[in-house]
């Protein structure tokens, strides 16, 4: 009896070793450059340690299609030594995909190729960059939570970011530039912050518009600086709504772009600030903020815009007075 005791509790003890091991996770590294993959690295993680924290540190020239699926904790890093990831399917996949995996973190690589964040992923990215892609797009997000920080999305043959299907993404400090399309494309009521670490965000040089945004999306600018895009600077349509912050004496500038600086075109609407930080001018249209469509609207200070133009008008606030003679009159409670 005292035998087998001694074997249950040596189990015991080996489960539980076995468990701590797990939890811990693993950090793993590899070489490229000497016929290691990223790819064999997920399938070890996925296999013994799905749940990490894990941590990936390559090495080199990697030619593969990495895909993340419900891995939670993850982080890939480039070594000091430097690492990027290449396209090995000539265009049909993404470069790196990440699907249902919760605080998956991605630094320091140069991505030729797509990226996507979907299916409810939380994706942080900082210091890639994100270039030449085939796939529509150079970062996707699709129901998805994004931050991305001092990332640089470049000649991708769509737009350099796509934030669709209700997704959620804060870019700090990106650069977005020399896209085929939009620099930004937010659609399908998605959300997006352009904020500020250090620096601000340079969107500029796209084929169309800095930033579209359209059925319902919003977009809030906190710090930007969208400049010499082929079309416009901001595009509203469908139900968009732009928010410019109250960030002064820093300036948000929307300028030179190829069209106007901001378009609100259907159901859409703008908030431009007061104070002095909204800089939208010197757009090649001749007229800097353009209202079309049925329906947009305007709200804030359009006669504050840096010496900018505008066909937009704007009803004169109500009075405290014309407030409570709008109000419907109330009628006595029943006796």
């Amino acid at each position: 009896m005292k035998a087998l005791s001694h074997h249950k509790l040596l189990f015991a003890l080996l489960g539980i070793l076995l468990l701590t091991v797990v939890a811990e996770g693993a950090n793993l590294k590899v070489d490229c450059n000497k016929g290691g993959t990223i790819g064999a690295a997920i399938a070890k993680i996925s296999e013994h340690s799905p749940l990490g924290p894990n941590t990936v540190t390559v090495t080199g020239a990697c030619h593969e299609n990495v895909s993340i699926n419900s891995l939670d904790s993850l982080t890939l890093q480039a070594s000091k030594a430097g690492a990027s990831i290449s396209d090995a399917s000539g265009g049909t996949l993404d470069t790196v995909a990440i699907g249902d995996s919760q605080r998956f973190a991605m630094t320091g690589f140069t991505i030729n190729g797509g990226v996507d964040c979907f299916e409810n992923a939380v994706c942080r990215t900082q210091g890639n960059t994100i270039q030449n892609s085939q796939v529509g797009y150079g970062i996707r997000y699709s129901r998805a939570h994004g931050d991305s920080v001092s990332d640089v999305a470049q000649n991708n043959n769509g737009p350099g970011i796509l934030i669709v299907n209700d997704a959620r993404v804060i870019v700090a400090d990106d650069t977005v530039q020399n896209n085929a399309a939009d620099g930004f494309s937010v659609a399908e009521a998605a959300f997006l912050i352009l904020s500020t670490v250090s620096t601000t965000n340079t969107i500029a040089n796209n084929g169309n518009n800095g930033v579209t945004a359209k059925d319902h999306a919003t977009v809030r600018l906190q710090l930007a600086n969208i400049t010499g895009n082929g079309n416009s600077g901001v595009v509203l349509l469908e139900d968009a709504l732009l928010h410019m912050d109250f960030v002064a004496p820093i300036v948000n500038s929307i300028s030179n772009n190829g069209n106007t600086g901001v378009h609100v075109g259907d159901q859409s609407f703008a908030f431009f600030p007061g104070d002095g930080s909204a800089l939208v001018t010197g757009n090649l249209s001749g007229v800097d903020v353009v209202c079309s469509g049925q329906f947009s609207a305007t709200r804030g200070a359009l006669t504050n815009l840096g010496g900018g133009t505008t066909n937009c008008s704007e009803p004169a606030p109500l009075s405290p007075q014309n407030r409570e003679s709008t109000e419907p009159a109330r009628r006595a409670p029943f006796q």
